[in-house]
Order: structure tokens, then sequence, then C-alpha cells
């Protein structure tokens, strides 16, 4: 009993040790699961309030991203969604969780389920041949914004359109 007591705390002081010592390792996993999982961080991990802003005599978003989304900025990522075109030149371009009828700009989905694509120089064609409710994959640097009014929260910067998936 004793013997078995002892064995028990072995195997946990030599657990603690080696999972203590890789943290490497257990920092990838976590970066693979929440790059694995993309849209379940972008549209739970943050808080969107909505504030005045006076320089544009209107209401704004203003996002509070959480702990494990703020780890994920500026890394590479890729995404699949629903291609949405923003204007009628051709040159800004939005990847929904949700289809056009259901998206933030024509339904009651919030901010936090479009992301904006700025492609590549080199991409910008194969985007405008895109039609609306594409669903496709895209990848590209994530980048959190929470102050350019310009833009929206989430951009995915240097994008590439990986497929068309339908």
């Amino acid at each position: 009993m004793i013997y078995q007591t002892r064995a028990k705390l072995v195997i946990v002081l030599l657990l603690t040790i080696i999972l203590g010592s890789t943290p490497a390792f257990v920092q990838a996993q976590d970066m693979a699961y929440r790059k694995e999982n993309l849209w379940d961080f972008l549209m739970y991990d943050v808080r969107v309030r909505y504030g005045y802003a006076v320089n544009y005599n209107a209401y704004f978003p203003r996002p509070r991203f959480g702990r494990d989304l703020k780890t994920m900025d500026g890394e590479p990522v890729t995404l699949k969604g629903f291609f949405l075109p923003v204007d009628v030149t051709g040159s800004a371009f939005v990847l929904s969780y949700y289809p056009m009828n259901m998206c933030f700009f024509c339904g009651d989905a919030g901010i936090e389920t479009v992301v904006e694509i700025l492609p590549k120089q080199d991409q910008v064609r194969r985007f405008q041949r895109l039609r609306t409710d594409n669903y496709i994959s895209v990848k590209g640097k994530l980048m959190l914004n929470e102050r350019n009014y310009n833009h929206l929260i989430y951009i995915i910067k240097d994008a590439e359109l990986v497929e068309v998936l339908k």
C-alpha cells in the first residue's frame, strides 16, 4: 500500500516536471487548436460595445478582445466562410460566418461574425471574380483592430484565396 502511494507520487512529480519543462510544446498545441476553431474565438472571445465617435457623429463598435484572441494577433491563419463583395468598385471584400441574408450587414448577426479581407496585390483579380455567398477558404495574417473605424474589427491582411469550396 505504501509503495503504491509512493509510485503515484513519483508519477505525478514526473508529469509535473515533464509538462512544466515543455511549455513550447503545450503552447504550440494550444495555438493549433485556436487556429482550427478560429471562428469560435472570433465570435466568443470578444466583447463588443458601441460607443459614440464625435469625429464621425455616429456610433461605432469598440471591441474588447479576450486573452486567447490577443495571442493570435499577427499570426498566419486559414479561415473558411461566405464571400461578400462590399462595394461596387470591387475593391473591398468580406468573409462572413453566415451567408449574405443572415450576415452582419443584412441580418441580425454581430460585427464579430465578419472579417475584412485585404488581399495581396496579385490576388485582387481572383477575389473580384468570386460571387456573393461563394463558400471559400482564405489564408493570410490575422489583425485585430480596436481603434480604426475605417476597417472592421478583424482583418486578414495579405490574403490569398486558397480555394472555392462551393
